[in-house]
């Protein structure tokens, strides 16, 4: 029988499956972070809330569960399991720019960063970030999650992530790499081309996927 506590106990399930809290697995799949909190289970008179059917298909989409797997979720919760997937560090792109962040190889540290489960190839070293705003449309739109891998290779046509020594970190197109300098372009409605110093760069990663 489909019961309130049952479809909130999934929705606990799929987050902690995806290594993340519920607050966590809302603001992966661009929600507010306090939409699945115990406070919203419960209507001001006391009456038993039910989740969105929106809320629930922005959940399904970001962790890519389907629905038949989310069911079983909510007739068996405490049966249903599925192959566990490598964690890698998870945090919103806007809120890492504080070089406390990273490491000075590009490496995720401190206390920011939550985790999602991403198939990395070849235990490749790589970390997530969501977009917010619509500073990087129309490539990157809000809610999308990009994989980052900061000990891949660049070449031409990349997407990448710098972090200058004395600036914060974004996403550009690499156009051209030389012996002095990376020349790249920024994205958005009206790209410009910069010029790097590879002496002014502390770090650059590529950008390996995007849930587009």
């Amino acid at each position: 029988m489909l019961s309130h506590e049952k479809v909130w106990a999934a929705i606990d399930a799929l987050a902690s499956h995806n290594g993340l809290s519920p607050s966590g697995l809302a603001r992966r799949a661009g929600l507010d972070p306090t939409t699945f909190n115990r406070s919203k289970r419960v209507a001001g008179d006391g009456r038993p809330r039910w989740p969105s059917t929106e809320s629930l298909a922005k959940i399904l989409e970001a962790t890519g569960e389907g629905l038949k797997s989310f069911a079983a979720r909510v007739e068996t919760p405490d049966r249903v399991t599925s192959p566990a997937l490598p964690k890698v560090p998870f945090a919103g792109l806007s809120d890492v720019t504080e070089q406390a962040a990273f490491d000075p190889t590009g490496q995720p540290q401190g206390t920011l960063w939550e985790t999602v489960t991403f198939p990395a190839a070849d235990n490749q070293s790589v970390f997530a970030l969501q977009v917010s705003g619509d500073n990087l449309l129309p490539l990157y739109r809000q809610g999308d999650v990009i994989i980052v891998a900061p000990s891949s290779a660049v070449s031409r046509g990349d997407r990448i992530i710098i972090k200058p020594s004395k600036d914060c970190l974004a996403v550009y197109t690499l156009l051209q790499r030389t012996p002095e300098r990376l020349n790249v372009q920024t994205i958005g409605d009206k790209p410009e081309k910069i010029a790097f110093e590879h002496s002014a760069i502390e770090w650059t990663a590529r950008i390996i996927w995007a849930s587009q």
